[in-house]
């Protein structure tokens, strides 16, 4: 079974960019984080992750657990003066469609206020996310300092 293109694309674009982030090395990701990143429910996650091993897109191995797996982006990466050069076409489109309609400027505006409330969004997300993590290493910390107390009085 064949994911649609846009499925596709979608994934070969997330591991391409988190593959650059790790610079063309192995990296281990939860499920839960690539499908939180795609959008996509957990059958096409899987689905999408199958296809693109035996396309030869990426390679999997199993991680630290079965929440986890270790991932290998095979493709080249784009350059970074590429993924500009692509940046500054689309932009450079949209910008002609903005000034192409004859809309005021209310509706380019409108955009950047949706993009800003949706980067805060995302920015507070992220900062749950810390915050969580945090306290658990914290609470991983006392556990730890208490087990190592009774072994010390023994």
């Amino acid at each position: 079974m064949r994911l649609k293109e846009k499925t596709h694309r979608k994934f070969v674009e997330f591991f391409e960019k988190i593959s650059s982030m790790y610079h063309g090395n192995e990296f281990e990701l939860a499920y839960s984080d690539i499908q939180r990143e795609t959008g996509a429910a957990s059958v096409t996650l899987k689905r999408a992750i199958q296809s693109l091993a035996e396309d030869g897109v990426i390679e999997v191995h199993p991680g630290r657990n079965s929440r986890y797996a270790r991932f290998h982006y095979l493709l080249p990466i784009k350059s970074g003066e590429e993924q500009s050069s692509e940046v500054v076409l689309k932009e450079s489109q949209n910008l002609e469609n903005v000034y192409n309609e004859d809309k005021p400027q209310s509706g380019s505006l409108l955009t950047i206020n949706e993009d800003v409330t949706e980067l805060t969004q995302l920015v507070d997300h992220l900062r749950r996310r810390v915050r969580n993590q945090e306290m658990a290493i914290a609470l991983l910390q006392d556990r730890l300092a208490e087990i190592e107390d009774k072994m010390r009085k023994r």
